[in-house]
């Protein structure tokens, strides 16, 4: 049977390159093939916002937080978040990357409970990136548990925008990968069976996407399971290709 994914895409354009003509873009694929939202650079939500108002279109707008290396303080990253909440209606933060290697679990604790907080206060949904392509397995099992258990709404695989190096050097390799998934579903079954999952980093199939989803143990619903992408047309193709 085939499953809407597309309800399920987080539509995503960060390249720090991109204009309001790629905003512009977007905010019109989203509209048309019914993505779930649209995930764009602070610099642009407004404008974003702006304009779907003068189009009429009410889908979700995202945006994202200390992106893409989580190394700004705590207190700078929950300034960001409620000065975006007039505009955007979800966020994607970074985890404190630093902190994390250094294997300070305290203050990453602190920082993302503090951070999860901060988003719900303004009654928003948060998604916390922790860049599997940069930990060990080590340490994938103690950041993995301290998110589940924040209470954010969503643990999500990565940026897409690591460096292939690093990751190599760790035995790593880039965006969402199946025994990453796997994980975090294994994790949340113990820790916090409500938290949604969002993969992301890649992903180019609808077969992509199905292997995924079984992965995080979640059914297609947007509360639970999110893709984030900025390949909806290879998508859309790829779904075509099999009927």
């Amino acid at each position: 049977m085939e499953v809407n994914i597309v309800g399920l895409i987080d539509n995503t354009y960060l390249r720090p390159y991109g204009s309001t003509r790629e905003v512009e873009a977007l905010i019109e694929d989203t509209a048309k093939y019914g993505a779930y939202s649209i995930v764009v650079n602070p610099v642009f939500l407004r404008y974003a916002r702006e304009y779907m108002a003068r189009k009429g279109y009410n889908f979700k707008v995202a945006t994202v937080i200390d992106f893409p290396f989580g190394t700004n303080t705590t207190e700078a990253r929950v300034d960001a978040i409620k000065h975006y909440s007039q505009y955007a209606d979800e966020f994607d933060v970074v985890v404190p990357m630093g902190l994390v290697k250094s294997r300070l679990w305290s203050e990453v604790e602190y920082d993302i409970d503090t951070v999860v907080e901060a988003a719900h206060r303004e009654g928003k949904v948060i998604k916390i990136i922790v860049e599997d392509a940069y930990t060990t397995g080590e340490e994938k099992l103690e950041l993995y548990r301290i998110v589940i258990q924040s209470g954010a709404d969503f643990i999500k695989t990565s940026t897409g925008f690591e460096e292939r190096d690093y990751a190599e050097k760790l035995g790593n390799r880039t965006g969402a990968q199946i025994e990453n998934v796997r994980l975090m579903a294994e994790l949340s079954r113990r820790y916090n069976p409500r938290i949604g999952i969002k993969v992301a980093g890649g992903i180019r199939t609808y077969q992509q996407i199905l292997d995924l989803m079984r992965a995080a143990e979640r059914e297609p619903e947007p509360r639970r399971f999110r893709v984030g992408t900025s390949h909806i047309m290879s998508i859309i193709e790829s779904m075509k290709n099999i009927r």
